[in-house]
């Protein structure tokens, strides 16, 4: 049985199923998060207008994508029979009729995903056409079209692909709060929590990415990204202190020994802390600044990812193992 399936309730006793998370549903919280993220970061960016951010759009479109991909192989894999994957879609005994049940986390979690995944795939296609790796003429032909309509509609397009895009990572905070251990259940602040986490690493993912294609520190999108991946990390630091603030005692899985180590170091003191003091370093060395805006971007994923680690697998502990898939 899927671990995320053990969300439904037991058909004897009527009550939760406990779940039984480990890394295909830490990896997909992480890497829905990258996906959602570099979306979002693309098409803000395209908002604003500046052709001077193209390059980063374009990669935030492309990056997407595959993600997005990736999150749906790992949510097949943890299935058990991955044959059976489209059931969580279609209706088994009416096909082609969609499975939709509102009241189902699952469920609108999945359409969640596949909505997304729509949204990415058209973007990640009109990237690659404008980068000229796509020479299609049927695809040129259509990607052309696409970019001719009126520009409210093209940015009305994107931000609906945003809009799902940030609801599959938040969504997956929301789907924990439905579970039956303690700790999930009244963090109500996951959702903001990974919301937030997604944006902050996807700011440093872009940041290195660009980085390495040799854009300096002094180039305004890279001085843009950072600005943002700041606030960003600020709003974090906040809303993991209210989230503790009002867990109280059922924070101590979370805070407190092996997994309160991780915690501490690894998500607030090495992805947060660290990264701010980097990037407010001031500094007229443009190369010095540089390698402290790539070694905070590289802070920053390790904790983001550090920070769904403990978040899923400390309360499970020591019930599920820590190599449990």
């Amino acid at each position: 049985m899927t671990a995320l399936a053990q969300l439904a309730v037991n058909a004897q006793s009527g009550m939760p199923l406990p779940p039984r998370w480990g890394w295909l549903v830490i990896l997909y919280f992480f890497l829905g998060g990258l996906a959602a993220g570099s979306y979002f970061i693309a098409t803000m960016l395209t908002a604003i207008g500046d052709r001077r951010d193209r390059d980063a759009v374009r990669l935030g479109y492309t990056l997407a994508f595959p993600l997005v991909l990736v999150c749906g192989l790992l949510l097949i894999i943890d299935l058990g029979k991955p044959l059976r994957f489209w059931h969580m879609l279609i209706q088994s005994n009416h096909v082609p009729v969609p499975m939709i049940k509102l009241w189902s986390p699952i469920s609108v979690g999945s359409w969640g995903l596949a909505i997304f995944g729509l949204f990415a795939l058209v973007s990640f296609i009109g990237a690659q056409v404008e980068g000229g790796r796509i020479q299609n003429p049927t695809l040129v032909r259509a990607d052309r079209w696409a970019r001719s309509r009126p520009r409210p509609i093209t940015l009305l397009w994107e931000v609906l692909g945003a809009f799902f895009g940030f609801f599959l990572a938040g969504y997956t905070g929301v789907l924990m709060t439905n579970s039956t251990l303690p700790v999930w259940h009244n963090a109500r602040l996951l959702g903001a929590l990974f919301l937030l986490s997604a944006a902050s690493t996807s700011y440093a993912l872009l940041l290195l990415m660009l980085t390495r294609r040799g854009r300096s520190w002094t180039d305004a999108t890279i001085a843009r990204l950072a600005r943002a991946d700041r606030w960003a990390i600020v709003m974090e630091l906040v809303v993991i202190g209210a989230m503790i603030l009002f867990l109280g005692s059922l924070a101590r899985p979370i805070i407190s020994g092996g997994f309160g180590i991780v915690f501490w170091l690894g998500v607030v003191a090495l992805g947060l802390i660290a990264p701010l003091v980097l990037h407010w370093r001031e500094s007229t060395d443009t190369a010095a600044a540089q390698r402290r805006a790539v070694l905070a971007a590289r802070f920053v994923l390790i904790g983001g990812f550090l920070l769904r680690f403990v978040i899923v697998s400390a309360p499970q502990w020591p019930r599920i193992s820590l190599w449990h898939l």
